[in-house]
């Protein structure tokens, strides 16, 4: 299927260096919605939605901000949140504003961390997009669920 201009306008500005400095593809040559639609059936297959998994990692980034750049316990997990000045923009064009902001998550279990920006939660949440394959800043759905030790149940 043919990518329409709209798609291709958005995975243009996905581009390393065009709103930030790594991009949000990798190497991942497949089209903007099959990359969309692919990780989408994964959690369909875990039976977790993506807003389920964006209110998790909401729930633990404001807990993170309320420690005020101190590491804090939040239902197992050892939280804190960084913030940096600036705003980053969604690049589905939905004139959505993220701070600059890094949350990191550590199971004291495992010894497993995984962190996240506030536009990632945007992302996954609003749009259903996790970024391509090979991006340095992509969060694999599965791993991300699996982390939050989220269950059909719990969502």
């Amino acid at each position: 299927m043919k990518e329409n201009p709209g798609e291709q306008n958005k995975k243009r500005d996905m581009e390393p260096g065009r709103l930030v400095l790594d991009g949000f593809l990798g190497d991942d040559k497949r089209q903007l919605h099959e990359i969309i639609e692919e990780d989408r059936a994964r959690l369909d297959v875990m039976g977790v939605s993506a807003a389920a998994l964006a209110k998790a990692m909401r729930t633990l980034t404001r807990e993170g901000m309320r420690a005020l750049g101190q590491t804090v316990r939040v239902e197992g997990f050892d939280v804190s949140s960084e913030e940096f000045r600036g705003w980053l923009g969604c690049p589905f064009k939905d004139a959505h504003r993220a701070a600059k902001r890094i949350t990191t998550v550590t199971d004291p279990a495992s010894g497993q961390t995984m962190a996240w920006s506030d536009l990632h939660i945007h992302l996954i949440e609003d749009h259903g997009f996790f970024q391509g394959a090979g991006s340095a800043h992509r969060l694999d759905p599965e791993d991300l669920v699996k982390f939050l030790k989220l269950t059909p149940e719990t969502t």
